[in-house]
């Protein structure tokens, strides 16, 4: 099992500024990093209801928000993460296939949210990173992330974030 990737899935949620929302991991793998929200797939679990649990449980969103989100999610693609520990053990290196969905928001949906976010089990604080920032102080995998989203915010894919 321990030879085996992990299967995980990201919200990469996007304001109409162009800023994506981003945590700073308590936990291990990427524990004291920003990063965008995310989770395994849990066996047996489809990712549908992977990202649903995902924006409920982790962002606290209710569940017609998560749902309206996975309606007009886009994945992002297929994408290798490696991180030397694991959120099973220090000593365990871990590979996961990262499925990253992106979702542009309202400002109500981001209004909607902002309350809700948990602080505590998984995140110590949430920010807004604009997609053309430096992405110096994140995780080295939501860098890509953010150039992706660029591209699609200066092609006009922003969908209901108008």
């Amino acid at each position: 099992m321990a030879a085996l990737p992990l299967i995980s899935v990201d919200w990469v949620l996007i304001d109409p500024a162009g800023a994506v929302l981003c945590g700073l991991r308590l936990n291990a793998p990427a524990r004291g990093a920003w990063f965008t929200p995310g989770g395994r797939v849990h066996k047996g679990e489809a990712l549908a209801a992977a990202l649903l649990r995902v924006a409920m449980v982790e962002l606290g969103a209710s569940r017609t928000l998560a749902s309206n989100l996975i309606e007009r999610a886009q994945l992002m693609g297929a994408w290798d993460h490696f991180y030397a520990d694991s959120a099973f053990s220090e000593a365990a290196a871990t590979h996961y296939v990262n499925l990253p969905y992106w979702a542009p928001l309202t400002w109500s949906e981001v209004e909607a949210l902002m309350p809700a976010l948990p602080v505590g089990e998984q995140h110590s604080a949430w920010r807004w990173v604009p997609w053309s920032a430096n992405a110096g102080e994140l995780h080295e995998h939501v860098a890509p992330y953010l150039a992706w989203v660029g591209k699609a915010f200066e092609a006009g894919a922003k969908g209901s974030a108008a």
